[in-house]
């Protein structure tokens, strides 16, 4: 949002990362405040819709640099910034703790493993082929945020408005599951539906989590990729390896071989989660700054 702004306004008013952060709790915290995930429903498909279009654009461009200037310098294997990959990879999988509130919402609550595997096909599909196009198309001159690697021009302009309002439509659902959790966790046997007081106790609630989730946004920020695998092995591990194998393997015994898988996705788990969290913390402040339009402005 921040490179978009600066592209439209040419860089006479370059606010800093911490002001656009800020400036998204307008947004992120009215909706913070929704109490049923179905209201989301419409928030979730115009951001996939931008999102696609915004990939389709990625995707042509990554095609056409590749024609113009042929393959980049492509390192095969880099073993300083390896683990960091495995963070990054597993933290594509933020979307599990929806999986319950997803389940709940459904009319034909049957249908979910196809949605489910439908699903993780495409997202599959996607990640590793913008991925591996990007990478093919700029080598290591490819940003964090493959957006910024894009040149100026309304086509860029405007995939990057789409990008900025899926986020922001897209942020508040992954924080829905947390924050119910957390609600009732603190208010056990407190409904804000006949009690005003109740009701904006949990409303405040809702924004304190908010601001604090952009306190840490801030605080990432000039570390993006480090930051990002850190959230995927500490967070994202145990929530998509460790807990659900540690689960099955104890309500569903079945055969050996089930619970020799269990055990291995487990423990996979947590040598991801303890190697890449430290490799992580300990490479944290060497990343390379990112693309910066008006540096050199005046």
């Amino acid at each position: 949002m921040r490179d978009l702004w600066n592209s439209v306004t040419a860089c006479r008013y370059n606010f800093s990362p911490t002001f656009w952060v800020m400036a998204q709790l307008l947004a992120y915290i009215p909706l913070a405040c929704v109490r049923k995930i179905k209201q989301f429903a419409p928030f979730a498909l115009a951001a996939n819709v931008f999102i696609m279009l915004g990939l389709g654009y990625v995707l042509a461009f990554d095609v056409a640099t590749i024609r113009s200037r042929g393959l980049a310098d492509i390192v095969q294997y880099n073993p300083l910034r390896f683990p960091l990959l495995v963070g990054t990879a597993v933290f594509a999988f933020e979307g599990v703790t929806l999986v319950i509130p997803v389940i709940d919402s459904m009319t034909h609550q049957e249908m979910f493993s196809t949605v489910l595997t439908t699903a993780l096909s495409v997202c599959i599909v996607v990640f590793v082929g913008i991925g591996s196009l990007s990478y093919m198309a700029f080598g290591d001159a490819v940003e964090t945020v493959i957006l910024l690697n894009l040149p100026s021009g309304s086509a860029t302009i405007i995939v990057q408005l789409f990008y900025s309002l899926a986020i922001m439509l897209s942020v508040p659902l992954q924080l829905f599951p947390a924050v119910r959790i957390l609600e009732s966790g603190i208010f056990p046997r407190s409904s804000g539906k006949g009690n005003v007081v109740v009701k904006w106790q949990k409303n405040m609630f809702r924004g304190l989590m908010v601001l604090v989730i952009a306190m840490i946004a801030i605080f990432g920020a000039d570390q993006l990729d480090n930051f990002i695998a850190i959230i995927g092995a500490f967070s994202c591990t145990p929530l998509s390896f460790i807990f659900p194998a540690a689960l099955h393997y104890r309500i569903h015994p079945g055969r050996p071989w089930t619970r020799v898988k269990d055990l291995v996705l487990g423990a996979v788990g947590v040598i991801i989660l303890f190697y890449v969290t430290y490799v992580g913390i300990r490479s944290w402040g060497n990343a390379a700054p990112s693309v910066d339009k008006c540096a050199s402005s005046p």
